[in-house]
C-alpha cells in the first residue's frame, strides 16, 4: 500500500519587540504551495535534522536573523492529515519567538507581513490552512494567559470534545471563572466520515444553548503530548473508547486523565448524549468554582 506524501518541516510565528506577528507572505508563483498567501517563516526538515534544529536554520536562511535555539518556544506538533494536500500527512513542529527587531530583517524568500495579533482577523482569509490552524491555538493560547486548563479528548476531536469545549468557556467566560478548556482526539487520526472542521450536530445543539462557537472553523487535531503539559485536568469523554487510546499513545500521563461515559453517535443519539454531556460538564464547573477539581 502506497503511504501518502509527508510533509516535515518546522515553522515559527516570530514577535517583534512591539508585540507584532512577522509572518511571510509566499511568493505568487504557480511552482510554490499556496502561492501568495500568508504563513510562517520555516521548511523541509533535513535528514539527521532536529525539529529545533531546522527552524534555526530556516529563519537564518529566509530572514537573516540569527538566533539561538533557546529563543524558540515550542507550540504545537500537528501530525494530521494534510489540509493543503489531498491524500498527503503532515507533520509540523511550530515555535515561538519573541523580540525580533523587524527593521534589521532581510527576507530572501516571499514578503514580509507585519500585522498586530488583534488584527489578525483582517488577514485570516489570505492564511494557509495551516497557518489558520496554528494562529487560532496561538491565539486562544494568549487568551487563556493566567487562566487555568482543561482538555477535553474524544475521538477524533469533531463532535463530543468540541461540545464540551466551546461550552464549557461560554460559561467560564460569563462567570468570569478562571479557566479555559480546549480539545483534541485521542486517536492518532479522525475518521474520514468526518466531514468539514466541525459536527454538524455540536454545532446545532450549541446554537441551540445560544453559544456562538468561536473555534467552529478549526479543523479537528489529535492530542500531543505537549497538550498534556499545558492542560492542568485532562477529561477523556468515554471511558470505554478512550482509555486504551490514551494508555497506548501516552503511558507516561496516562494516569492523570478523568474519565466520564459520553456515549458517541454510533451508540446514543445526539438529542442524548450531549444533553448528558452539558450535565457533566456544568457539573464539573460546579466543582471547580469549589477550588478543588478532583473532589
Amino acid at each position: 500500500m502506497t503511504q501518502p506524501p509527508l510533509r516535515d518541516f518546522s515553522a515559527a510565528i516570530l514577535i517583534d519587540d512591539l508585540g507584532r506577528l512577522l509572518l511571510q507572505q509566499r511568493d505568487d508563483k504557480p511552482d510554490i504551495a499556496q502561492p501568495g498567501r500568508i504563513s510562517f517563516f520555516g521548511g523541509r526538515r533535513e535528514e539527521q535534522e532536529t525539529p529545533l534544529q531546522c527552524i534555526v536554520r530556516e529563519v537564518a536562511e529566509e530572514t537573516s536573523a540569527t538566533l539561538s535555539p533557546e529563543d524558540f518556544q515550542h507550540l504545537v506538533t500537528l501530525d494530521i492529515p494534510d489540509p493543503e494536500n489531498v491524500g498527503g500527512h503532515v507533520k509540523g513542529a511550530y515555535f515561538i519567538a519573541h523580540g525580533i527587531n523587524a527593521s534589521t530583517l532581510n527576507v530572501t524568500e516571499g514578503k514580509l507581513v507585519i500585522v498586530e495579533a488583534e488584527r489578525v482577523g483582517a488577514i485570516r482569509d489570505n492564511l494557509t490552512p495551516l497557518a489558520a490552524i496554528v494562529l487560532n491555538r496561538f491565539l486562544a493560547s494568549r487568551m487563556s494567559e493566567g487562566h487555568k486548563s482543561v482538555l477535553f479528548l474524544c475521538t477524533g476531536n469533531y463532535y463530543r470534545s468540541r461540545f464540551a469545549e466551546e461550552l464549557f468557556n461560554h460559561v467560564a467566560e460569563r462567570e468570569g471563572l478562571p479557566w479555559r478548556a480546549f480539545s483534541r482526539g485521542a486517536a492518532e487520526r479522525g475518521s474520514l466520515e468526518n466531514t468539514g472542521s466541525m459536527s454538524y450536530f455540536a454545532l446545532e445543539a450549541l446554537q441551540a444553548l445560544g453559544i456562538r462557537p468561536r473555534g467552529s472553523d478549526k479543523l479537528p487535531q489529535p492530542c500531543s503530548l505537549a497538550d498534556f503539559d499545558q492542560a492542568d485536568i485532562v477529561i477523556g469523554v468515554k471511558e470505554a473508547e478512550h482509555r486504551s487510546m490514551i494508555e497506548r499513545r501516552f503511558p507516561a500521563v496516562a494516569g492523570r486523565v478523568l474519565y466520564w461515559q459520553v456515549d458517541d453517535i454510533d451508540v446514543a443519539q445526539p438529542s442524548d448524549a450531549l444533553p448528558h454531556l452539558a450535565e457533566m460538564v456544568t457539573n464539573l464547573m460546579a466543582i471547580l468554582r469549589t477550588g478543588d477539581p478532583r473532589s
